[in-house]
């Protein structure tokens, strides 16, 4: 089975036309012959691919040669700028889960939190996981401007692992690493998102979390961003340097080894350098569906590695996903 773990729809639930309030995004004809997605704090396109609609979205998936699609929102839609006891983020769980209850054969949903009230944050990832049944969330890599390494995520952390959930971190659209020097040349999409990955990822690593919870079932975005071209320069520092050391007692590139990676690297000898890095059982295939700074076809991706056995090639095209997902036989 072919499983795309990073893909993205918009709950119908929250679109303009459910209400007035400035937030809501709304979709725009554009004349390239997409659409916009359009909301007071960001405009995301032209994108070429359904979003909303269930049976269109699993059409354009299975065009792909996907079997089965993950479903997150969208990062512009995380909405953490709001005040929590709003229920934004309830709103679009529902929503997400109705839409993976329309064709679950072929959806997987992947929640949100309103990660800016940490106590909130909790009890809505118990509700997403007890009650709604989906297998984890997704997180932007910082809440308004806060590592999520931070003491204050420590409960939310401790429940994902005790829950068993899936944490997926996409790379924030507000407060974004070097965003006031990259609105050039599209630098925060092509360059910052990937850095902004990478931070996440680190601050996890030197504030403990991984050696506190072990267990953790973290998959990051686009092949990890630059972490990964970074290990040998994090596990430097860690040597000689007082301050790495002070939450961790093994070197990062062991913590680096219990992340999970998409495939969306755009380059095969990086991906190929990623599998020898971390090991193929944590890597997952992804397209970042519908935008188009992903694969329109992500299975080509994988099969542009060169001497990647039927085993390995099974696992990254859909095994890994399958057991993150609770659904390996």
């Amino acid at each position: 089975m072919n499983v795309d773990f990073h893909a993205h729809a918009l709950v119908p639930d929250i679109l303009s036309e459910r209400g007035p309030v400035d937030w809501r995004p709304a979709i725009i004809p554009d004349a390239s012959g997409g659409y916009l997605v359009q909301s007071a704090y960001h405009t995301n396109g032209p994108i070429f691919y359904p979003m909303v609609d269930v049976d269109e979205i699993v059409a354009a998936r299975e065009a792909a040669g996907i079997d089965l699609t993950v479903l997150c929102i969208t990062p512009d839609t995380f909405l953490y700028n709001l005040p929590a006891a709003e229920g934004v983020s309830a709103v679009q769980n529902d929503g997400l889960a109705r839409m993976v209850s329309e064709n679950p054969a072929h959806l997987a949903g992947l929640g949100t939190l309103p990660m800016q009230d940490e106590a909130l944050a909790v009890k809505e990832l118990e509700r997403v996981v007890v009650q709604l049944g989906l297998p984890g969330v997704q997180i932007a890599s910082n809440v308004n401007g806060v590592e999520l390494g931070d003491e204050r995520f420590r409960p939310f952390w401790e429940a994902a692992e005790s829950l068993g959930a899936v944490v997926f971190i996409h790379p924030s659209f507000s407060h974004s690493l070097g965003g006031d020097r990259m609105k050039t040349f599209d630098l925060r999409r092509l360059m910052g998102n990937l850095m902004e990955t990478a931070q996440a990822a680190a601050h996890i690593i030197f504030s403990g979390v991984l050696e506190s919870y072990p267990r953790s079932r973290i998959v990051l975005a686009h092949g990890g961003g630059v972490l990964p071209y970074l290990v040998g320069r994090l596990d430097r520092g860690h040597q000689v340097r007082t301050s790495p050391r002070r939450h961790i007692t093994r070197p990062p590139s062991v913590y680096l080894r219990m992340f999970y990676y998409d495939t969306i690297t755009h380059h095969a000898p990086a991906l190929q350098y990623l599998i020898d890095l971390v090991g193929v059982d944590q890597i997952v295939m992804g397209s970042d569906y519908p935008f188009d700074m992903g694969y329109e076809r992500p299975i080509e991706g994988v099969d542009a590695l060169d001497g990647l056995d039927q085993t390995a090639r099974a696992k990254i095209l859909g095994g890994n996903a399958l057991r993150l997902l609770g659904r390996a036989s």
